[in-house]
């Protein structure tokens, strides 16, 4: 006795496919975990090419020279880039000079650079918070040394 092993495969894959096709439970079962599978997958691959793409889009948009103009049209300046005019605004903003709130100020006399009053305020805002700590000890000394005087 010979056994066809091709045609054993043969009828055990018809058979399933017969399966597959002719019970609408298993069909649904099936193809919602296909369809389940590809979303997944592209949504994966489509969002990792959409990040990609911004990432590239923004740091070439950052780096692109482009020239100032007047209200005219007419070129004003150098050419520069979004980078570099950041880059110049934050120096700005750290080394204008402030009054004793923080505000902007034109006057040079009793101001400082906005980076000095940070520093200021820091500085205020520890050594208050030390001192508290200090009072609050002081007074607790002192409570404990007059119930010990007082017994």
């Amino acid at each position: 006795m010979q056994i066809d092993q091709e045609k054993i495969e043969k009828a055990i894959v018809n058979e399933a496919v017969h399966k597959f096709t002719t019970d609408d439970e298993l069909y649904t079962s099936i193809r919602d975990g296909i369809n389940r599978r590809i979303d997944k997958v592209f949504s994966e691959k489509v969002s990792l090419v959409v990040t990609e793409s911004v990432e590239r889009i923004v740091s070439e948009g950052f780096e692109r020279s482009y020239h100032k103009t007047d209200s005219f049209g007419r070129p004003v300046g150098q050419p520069t880039s979004i980078s570099k005019e950041l880059e110049t605004m934050v120096g700005n903003y750290w080394t204008e000079r402030v009054d004793r709130n923080g505000k902007k100020t034109d006057s040079s006399y009793s101001s400082m650079s906005r980076a000095e009053w940070m520093m200021a305020q820091i500085c205020a805002d520890d050594f208050s918070k030390e001192m508290k700590q200090h009072v609050v000890n002081v007074a607790g000394s002192l409570k404990d040394h007059f119930r010990g005087v007082l017994h």
